[in-house]
C-alpha cells in the first residue's frame, strides 16, 4: 500500500503542476451540451446507471455554459465497448464523456495484448469518481455451497459475469488463481441486474464484485430474506457496515500476494469513474473536473442520494488520474504476476 500511495502522491503533484499554466489564463469556452454515456444497462437497483443519472440532474449547473446534460446507456463487454468509444470516437470538446467500469483503466495493464481495450488508460482524462467501492461475493440460498470455506475448499460454483473486462469476471479469476476456487464463469450478461435475474431463475449460483452500496439498497429484500448471502468483501479496506465479514486481502500473507491484491483491488478506489478522451483541451478537462467536484456537494444530489440509499464518497479527477498512472508504474514483477494469474480470460 505504501508504494502505491507514494507513487500516487508524486503523480498528483505532477498533474497539478502541469495544469496550472493552462487553467490560469483565458476563459473556458462554454459547453453547449453534454452526454454522459453509461457503460451498463439500466437497472432497477443501485448501480452505474443510477449514479450516472443522479449526476446528470445537477452537473450542468456547474459547467461553463450551463449545458443540458443527458444520460444514455451504451452497455457491452463490461463497459469496454463504451470505453473504446470514448477513447477513439467521442468528441473532444467536452460534449461526450463516459461512466465506465472501475476495472477498465487496468484491463490493458493486466491483460496486455489480450485486452479488448484499444487505448492507453494513462492518456485518457479521468474526471473523478462518485464513490469508493467495497464489493461482495454473493451466493443464492439454493447454491451448492453455503460458506466461504466451502468455496476456498474448491467446491464448484457457477457465477455470472458482465463480460471478460468486468470486475465480476476478474474477481472470479482471482478466486480461482490465488485461492484454488472452482468458479465457473458465465459471461454475456449486460449488467448486474440481469445476473441477479439469472440467479433467481437458477441459471447461476452467485456473483462476485457486486458492490455492497448497491446491494444493500437494490437487493435489500433478497438480502433480508436470505435468498442472497454475502460471504466475502472485496477491496483494500473493510466497509464500516461490514466489520465482521472477511476481507479478501486478509486471506493472503506473502508480500507478492499482497502486492497483487493491491493492483487488482485498487480499482475499488475509483468505484464509479468518469472518463473523457485523450486530446480534450486541458481547460475543458479542468472545467469538467471542477464541475464534478462541485456537483458532488450539490444539495439536490446529496438529498437524492440519501433518499434512495446511494453511497456517495467522491474522488477527484486528479486523484483518479494519479491512481491510474501510479498503477502503471508498479514494479514489473507485480504486473507480470497479475498478467500470468489472470491470463485466462
Amino acid at each position: 500500500m505504501r508504494g502505491i500511495k507514494s507513487i500516487i502522491g508524486v503523480a498528483i503533484s505532477a498533474i497539478f503542476a502541469a495544469s496550472l499554466p493552462e487553467t490560469a489564463h483565458g476563459q473556458t469556452p462554454p459547453i453547449s451540451r453534454l452526454t454522459i454515456y453509461i457503460g451498463y444497462s439500466a437497472t432497477s437497483g443501485i448501480g452505474y446507471d443510477t449514479y450516472g443519472r443522479v449526476l446528470a440532474r445537477v452537473y450542468g449547473k456547474y459547467l461553463p455554459g450551463s449545458p443540458v446534460v443527458t444520460a444514455s446507456n451504451r452497455p457491452g463487454a463490461g463497459s469496454m465497448t463504451l470505453a473504446n468509444y470514448v477513447a477513439n470516437v467521442a468528441a473532444k470538446d467536452g460534449s461526450e464523456i463516459g461512466l465506465v467500469g472501475r476495472g477498465v483503466a487496468m484491463d490493458r495493464l493486466i491483460y496486455g495484448s489480450a485486452s479488448p481495450a484499444k487505448f492507453d488508460a494513462t492518456k485518457q482524462r479521468w474526471l473523478g469518481s462518485m464513490n469508493n467501492e467495497v464489493g461482495g461475493f454473493y451466493i443464492s440460498d439454493t447454491a451448492p455451497v453455503k460458506t466461504l470455506d466451502e468455496v476456498l475448499a474448491g467446491k464448484p460454483l457457477t457465477v455470472g459475469s458482465a463480460g471478460a473486462s468486468s470486475d465480476l469476471h476478474a474477481f472470479a479469476l482471482v478466486m480461482n488463481s490465488i485461492f484454488g476456487a472452482k468458479l465457473k464463469i458465465i459471461d454475456g450478461y449486460p449488467g448486474t441486474n440481469e445476473i441477479l435475474l439469472a440467479l433467481e431463475r437458477g441459471e447461476v449460483d452467485g456473483l462476485i464484485g457486486y458492490s455492497w452500496g448497491a446491494a444493500k439498497t437494490g437487493s435489500a429484500a433478497m438480502l433480508q430474506s436470505g435468498k442472497l448471502v454475502n460471504i466475502l468483501q472485496l477491496g483494500l479496506k473493510k466497509h464500516p457496515e461490514l466489520p465482521n465479514l472477511t476481507l479478501i486481502t486478509d486471506l493472503v500473507n506473502t508480500p507478492d500476494e499482497k502486492q497483487f491484491m493491491e493492483l487488482v483491488f485498487a480499482r475499488q478506489t475509483m468505484g464509479r469513474p468518469l472518463m473523457a478522451p485523450e486530446g480534450t483541451p486541458s481547460a475543458i478537462v479542468q472545467a469538467l473536473r471542477d464541475g464534478f467536484d462541485k456537483a458532488m456537494k450539490d444539495p439536490e444530489l446529496i438529498e437524492t442520494a440519501k433518499k434512495i440509499g446511494l453511497e456517495v464518497d467522491s474522488t477527484t479527477g486528479a486523484e483518479v488520474q494519479a491512481l491510474v498512472e501510479g498503477l502503471h508504474h508498479l514494479p514489473t514483477a507485480v504486473i507480470e504476476r497479475a498478467q500470468k494469474l489472470l491470463a485466462k480470460k
